[in-house]
């Protein structure tokens, strides 16, 4: 799923790590795919729906400094493949699609804009469309689902270069950006408070048939903040959580394929259990519980992610100032996390089975972006600092971490997942306890063992 932190993961049950995490980049390396440029800066990572990594960053060669997007393995676009725009920065969000498309947002000639792998999607003060004699006065926040229907946020004026009169998300089709709803837009008894309750904190669906989003209406300013979910109003300020509080306040969004979602924020309960991660509107993780034997007190939610087979990886910040990375069963997060990485953790970055680097800070933020993104196939990125153990300046990087074998369903070993896997499964169907096939090892071979084969169709990416 393409989805600051950033994380990006896939399907597995957590139980350890198959080896320690592996150095993607960092800053001060030279990049793949320029001729020698050094990596200046990183943003978050994110991930198809096949598990292959994007981000944006930036670089420092010959001609300069200039910004990036990555793509798997190596450095697609740079802001002179722009010209004759002059393209500066890029938003740490952003997205890609299963064919390697792409789309981000960096400034064009000194306006606002987003791109994408097409080239020039829309800029300040373009006429916005949807929005006749209007215009678009910014664009952030760009996200793109597995099948490539790229999303963002926009700013709408009445005047050329005027100030944000309405807040939009739009949606691309047709190669034309599109309206999904905005401020003003009524949704069930309420309307979309203007200019700004249109939020940042959204997600789409890998298949992009549902959509999450934390939105601001038009009425007390005590509850007047909900959770949005195809197209009905599911979670809202100020109502019984269903476990002894009220909702509060709401941060960070994401939902799968299934239409399952979770969302994160705080109760009007007491402080030290008030942080939730809610499951389809059940909180299923508190501030203040033990996690994997880290209790989260004082605890912060960095980010969370849910994927396709109903796991969710969620970073939380706690009161000593460490932060930690755990996946678990969405559903059952409390009692099924394990964790991933934390502060303080050393790890080896260039592969000689000794660790030369310490992991000092999560790069992670749900308020500029998701926050987290998980896919399918047993990996996780994440962007950290790291801090030589001999010595030295703290860099950037992007962690990949292996969660076990990432071919669960390949189980004639031939190399892909097809039909003979498919066909193993259904003969094993019901109770199995300890066999292959149940790959969520709850004992009995069902359909979210079935939902493996199927998100793991093809060859077994190694």
């Amino acid at each position: 799923m393409n989805t600051p932190l950033f994380l990006c993961l896939a399907l597995l049950t957590p139980a350890t790590l198959a080896g320690g995490p592996t150095l993607v980049i960092q800053e001060g390396d030279p990049a793949p795919g320029t001729p020698g440029d050094l990596v200046r800066s990183l943003g978050a990572p994110f991930t198809n729906g096949l598990g292959q990594v994007g981000f944006t960053g930036s670089l420092e060669g010959e001609d300069g400094i200039e910004h990036f997007v990555w793509f798997d393995d190596g450095v697609v676009w740079r802001s002179s493949d722009g010209a004759p725009f002059t393209l500066s920065g890029a938003e740490s969000t952003m997205g890609i699609s299963d064919d390697g498309d792409f789309i981000y947002s960096p400034s064009t000639d000194g306006d606002d804009s987003v791109w994408t792998s097409a080239g020039l999607l829309l800029r300040e003060p373009d006429p916005a469309p949807g929005f006749p004699g209007q215009f678009i006065s910014f664009t952030s926040r760009p996200q793109m689902t597995a099948g490539g229907a790229a999303t963002f946020i926009g700013g709408v004026s009445t005047v050329m270069g005027g100030s944000t009169s309405t807040r939009v998300l739009f949606r691309v089709g047709d190669e034309r950006p599109e309206p999904v709803f905005a401020t003003g837009d009524a949704v069930g008894k309420f309307t979309i408070d203007t200019p700004s309750g249109v939020d940042f904190d959204y997600h789409f669906s890998d298949n992009g048939r549902h959509h999450i989003h934390v939105l601001v209406m038009d009425a007390p300013s005590t509850a007047d903040a909900f959770i949005y979910v195809d197209g009905r109003l599911v979670a809202r300020e100020s109502e019984p959580t269903g476990d002894g509080d009220l909702w509060s306040a709401f941060d960070n969004v994401s939902i799968n394929d299934a239409g399952d979602y979770l969302f994160t924020g705080n109760t009007d309960g007491a402080i030290g259990p008030d942080e939730f991660i809610a499951h389809n509107g059940v909180i299923v993780l508190r501030e203040g519980t033990d996690v994997d034997g880290v209790p989260l007190t004082g605890g912060s939610l960095r980010a969370v992610s849910l994927n396709n087979l109903g796991q969710a990886v969620h970073l939380w910040g706690v009161t000593s100032g460490d932060e930690y990375l755990f996946i678990g069963t969405a559903s059952d997060l409390a009692a099924t996390s394990t964790r991933l990485l934390g502060t303080g953790d050393e790890i080896d970055t260039d592969g000689d089975g000794t660790p030369d680097a310490e992991v000092v800070d999560f790069n992670a933020s749900g308020v500029i972006g998701p926050g987290l993104s998980l896919a399918e196939d047993g990996r996780v990125f994440v962007e950290v600092d790291l801090l030589p153990l001999e010595g030295g300046e703290e860099r950037e990087a992007i962690l990949r971490l292996d969660i076990g074998t990432r071919c669960p369903a390949d189980l004639d070993s031939s190399g892909d997942v097809g039909f003979t896997d498919l066909v193993s499964v259904l003969a094993a169907w019901g109770p199995c306890a300890g066999c292959p096939q149940d790959f969520d090892e709850d004992g009995i071979v069902g359909f979210t063992d079935l939902l493996t084969v199927l998100a793991s169709w093809g060859p077994c990416r190694g």
